[in-house]
């Protein structure tokens, strides 16, 4: 799976490339030996920043033009062909970028709302941040925005 590394300007777009299941580390203030090591890691440089250029012989670039995230998504996984909407959906931390492990329902009960944990059996934890994550009904509403997101 592609890997991506997004500049100060894209941290939207980061985030829902990650609930896409994509493996983005967003840097908001990075210097440019921080971008340099991250191509040279295989990332694709994310920026909308046309003065870029300079890094394509350093590795992948791809200058996002849009300026509204839901744009930039369409934009970037249009022009990578990248896959859309697949099993590793909802896979990853949105804060930490880390991916998501299963735990047992019993280890997040003080974690969670009440409601949230009568409802609900599947639980999923960050193992770098500690967020706890569940497919609730916001996961509904983002699969349908996303879907919107990415029609033509």
């Amino acid at each position: 799976m592609q890997r991506f590394v997004a500049d100060r300007m894209l941290g939207k777009l980061a985030k829902w490339l990650r609930v896409l299941g994509y493996d983005v580390v967003y840097l908001r203030k990075a210097s440019e030996g921080e971008i340099l090591q991250k191509l040279q890691a295989g990332r694709t440089l994310l920026t909308r920043n046309r003065r870029a250029q300079k890094w394509r012989g350093k590795g992948n670039v791809f200058i996002v033009k849009g300026n509204d995230p839901k744009i930039q998504l369409r934009e970037v996984v249009k022009g990578l062909g990248l896959p859309e909407l697949d099993a590793v959906i909802f896979s990853r931390c949105l804060g930490c970028n880390r991916t998501l492990d299963p735990v047992k329902r019993e280890t997040v009960r003080e974690e969670v709302p009440d409601y949230i944990y009568q409802k609900h059996e599947e639980f999923y934890r960050c193992n770098d941040c500690g967020k706890v994550y569940w497919h609730g009904s916001h996961a509904v509403r983002m699969r349908q925005q996303l879907q919107k997101m990415l029609e033509d």
